[in-house]
């Protein structure tokens, strides 16, 4: 009931002071979109979102290196067929494990890609991905018509072809296109199945057209010193993220395993064996940096938004209790403590954050929308904008507490020195004061 009242009370004190109310709304505003932009991206990049539904359970591999084991020499790169298969195609913790060579390696091992119609004149060009039988068990991909290609497709390089949901359009006219014949490069392929279109966001999954890596030479058979090295990467599903520590181990164990076996090379593993989806996240803001030093950084960064115009408006509020000193006196008067004064005006105050911070939440979804090119796809893809955003990614009960989160606290630190030090004072000096 009493807050029911406060808020009504803050709601007359806002119509009588537009102005305060302006500007008090868009500091806040501003300062929060700025937050948001970072918990929006952050969010995007992480959370388990359709397909890549299984993030929080993931471990990435997608790098490599070969050291010459007489310390003259090291290539660096990604791995190769043989790599994957020696170190983590037979490891028994996980749930599975799917090697790949995603858009922007398989664009660099193939060359440009054009997807045309047997006998048609039109060719698109498209953005492709090669991939396991395991890949379309580790991501949920929503299948329009058809199914994925088979574990038996793959190592038997039969060749298959998984669509988009637009490429097939384009080619086809609509999505039905399972069973049909494109030509990859002028390579003929079956269409296996047409998927719903992906998010250039979703940099783990997005493609226009998905094929068995065992029927690209160029990616399959492609691999140097000692054969360690090669263009594929590796996602591993976990039961849970309890069960990362002892993928580690596992992992450490079968690459001591396969570097005994080999000559000249030793492959070394990254610093911290294998990285979750949020560890990618943060690497591939600062490749150089600690991992635990990045997240310190960042959200002292984040503290510093929301601190500096906290101070600002820590000052506007000063200014407004300092109008309102008879009003606080003459309560005392009546008989309200200090701690009454301080919930009732936190609570004002929280009703003009919450606002400014809704404000604030559609200015971070505009600048994110404005700036997604470089905030969420890599600056040297050829990935577009369209179809970045799909309506889970924004409209997420999680980003919703990120915003809730951030008003409260910027809240308590621009009013509750002003409120504490404005209650503080005796009934006499807050009556009189002019």
């Amino acid at each position: 009931m009493r807050l029911q009242i406060y808020i009504k009370q803050a709601w007359q004190l806002m119509k009588q002071h537009r102005f305060y109310t302006a500007i008090y709304m868009l500091g806040t505003a501003l300062s929060i979109a700025l937050v948001m932009v970072i918990a929006i991206v952050f969010h995007i990049k992480t959370a388990d979102i359709a397909p890549e539904v299984n993030r929080s359970k993931m471990l990435v591999i997608d790098k490599a290196r070969a050291d010459k084991k007489d310390n003259d020499g090291r290539s660096d790169w990604n791995l190769s067929y043989q790599t994957v298969r020696e170190c983590y195609y037979n490891l028994e913790t996980p749930v599975t494990v799917t090697a790949f060579s995603n858009v922007a390696d398989a664009t660099y091992a193939i060359g440009d890609v054009y997807i045309t119609r047997p006998g048609s004149r039109d060719k698109y060009k498209a953005l492709p991905a090669s991939v396991d039988a395991n890949y379309w068990k580790v991501f949920r991909f929503t299948f329009l018509q058809g199914q994925p290609f088979t574990e038996g497709d793959f190592l038997s390089g039969v060749h298959r072809a998984v669509l988009s949901q637009s490429l097939a359009r384009k080619l086809f006219g609509s999505d039905e296109a399972a069973g049909k014949e494109i030509l990859f490069n002028g390579i003929s392929y079956t269409v296996s199945g047409v998927v719903r279109d992906v998010s250039p966001a979703m940099t783990m999954t997005y493609a226009d057209i998905w094929t068995p890596y065992s029927t690209i030479p160029s990616i399959y058979e492609t691999a140097s010193a000692d054969n360690i090295v090669g263009w594929l990467g590796a996602y591993v599903l976990a039961r849970s993220a309890k069960d990362f520590d002892g993928i580690r181990a596992e992992i450490k164990d079968k690459v001591a395993k396969y570097n005994s076996s080999l000559v000249e090379y030793n492959y070394i593993l990254p610093d911290g064996v294998a990285f979750t989806p949020g560890q990618q996240a943060i690497k591939s803001m600062d490749s150089k940096g600690d991992y635990n030093r990045s997240i310190t950084r960042y959200l002292l960064v984040a503290l510093i938004f929301l601190l500096v115009p906290a101070i600002n408006l820590s000052g506007l509020m000063s200014s407004r209790m300092q109008e309102r000193m008879a009003e606080i006196g003459i309560r005392k008067a009546f008989g309200a403590n200090r701690m009454t004064l301080i919930n009732q005006s936190l609570t004002e105050n929280l009703v003009l954050t919450l606002l400014g911070g809704l404000l604030g939440l559609l200015f971070s979804y505009a600048m994110v929308w404005a700036a997604a090119r470089l905030l969420l796809v890599a600056k040297w893809s050829s990935f577009g904008t369209e179809g970045m955003f799909k309506a889970d990614m924004l409209f997420n009960p999680s980003v919703f507490f990120y915003a809730l989160c951030i008003c409260i606290i910027l809240n308590l630190l621009s009013s509750i020195i002003p409120v504490w030090n404005a209650s503080g004072r005796n009934i006499v000096d807050t009556i009189n004061d002019k």
